[in-house]
């Protein structure tokens, strides 16, 4: 395996890793716990089906799809808009967010789960802030250049 190819793997499972984490994070918190599992604003199906899913498999799932997420990363780079790696790893996790999370909230929440599109937008800001870290994080490793953390002339880090 190249240099890239394992700058590739170390950058998506690190993202995936670090924004799962954060994701596990808040959606585990009480008060997200209380608003999302609330009987009175929640559909049925919603509270019948999720309590069935396997967490550790899922996470290990979307962990393993943030190495594709690293790899079109680098694919894309080129393109990618911004002039520093942060602004191009928020772009990233923005992209990630757009084709992923939304669609999958609207497919498979709002539409197949009937959840309402009030509790789809909670999900959604918490999914956007774990693509974000993710986007970041992969950023870091394969668009930062060795001279992008040094302090400019200006006295702030670029």
């Amino acid at each position: 395996m190249g240099n890239t190819a394992i700058k590739i793997v170390a950058a998506g499972l690190a993202g995936g890793f670090i924004g799962n984490g954060v994701l596990g994070a808040l959606f585990s918190s009480p008060p997200v716990q209380a608003i999302l599992y609330n009987p009175e604003w929640q559909s049925q199906l919603f509270l019948e089906i999720t309590p069935k899913r396997d967490i550790p498999i899922s996470v290990a799932g979307l962990v393993i799809l943030s190495v594709i997420h690293a790899w079109l990363f680098n694919v894309f780079m080129p393109s990618i808009p911004g002039k520093t790696w942060l602004k191009q790893g928020l772009f990233w996790g923005l992209t990630i967010w757009l084709m992923y999370w939304l669609f999958q909230e609207w497919f498979i929440y709002n539409t197949l789960l009937e959840e309402p599109l009030l509790l789809n937008a909670l999900e959604l800001a918490i999914l956007l802030a774990g693509s974000l870290i993710e986007g970041i994080v992969i950023a870091f490793f394969l668009a930062r250049k060795p001279t992008d953390l040094a302090v400019n002339a200006g006295g702030s880090i670029t």
